[in-house]
């Protein structure tokens, strides 16, 4: 019943990320990567830690208002990960999973309004058991904490309040256990 509730908090916000950029100066497209990044924390999970190995290639697009200011950033991340036990050296893999994250800023000061993800952003399995952190999900873009979202979280509830991506290592320790 709560996220029924919510369900109009979500159509403004999809409303608001996609109305277009008022006309002025086209909106540029960029393709970032592959990049690599490898986040550790040896005590994640107590008696061992976490290893996230996140590969993963962006394109990007970013919309101007009429005076050239920066008013939203809509990119496609696309990654190819891995999640590793550090003790016993149990390697998972995590993906292929595939997300957009709309960013709207506030172009007098260029700083981020709102950011809205749409898809998986993190999807591991062992056997039968699975983890996966996977739809909508609204988040303010100044503090990071999370205003709504739908579906599990288990990865992003860890990060609310924060954009430091290492707070969410823990939240493998059950499937790499």
């Amino acid at each position: 019943m709560k996220a029924w509730a919510s369900v109009p908090l979500a159509c403004i916000a999809v409303a608001a990320f996609a109305a277009p950029a008022a006309a002025g100066t086209p909106p540029t497209k960029q393709v970032i990567g592959p990049l690599h990044q490898t986040l550790t924390d040896p005590t994640a999970c107590g008696s061992y830690g976490v290893t996230w190995n996140t590969n993963l290639t962006v394109t990007l697009w970013t919309f101007f208002d009429g005076q050239g200011r920066r008013v939203k950033r809509i990119a496609h991340i696309e990654e190819d990960n891995t999640v590793v036990n550090t003790v016993t050296g149990l390697t998972l893999r995590d993906g292929p999973v595939s997300f957009v994250e709309t960013t709207t800023y506030d172009a007098a000061t260029n700083t981020r309004k709102l950011i809205f993800i749409v898809g998986t952003s993190a999807d591991v399995r062992r056997g039968r058991e699975r983890l996966v952190d996977r739809g909508p999900i609204l988040i303010d873009g100044q503090t990071g904490r999370i205003l709504w979202s739908a579906g599990p979280h288990p990865l992003r509830e860890l990060l609310d309040g924060s954009f430091d991506t290492s707070l969410a290592l823990p939240g493998f320790c059950h499937i790499l256990r």
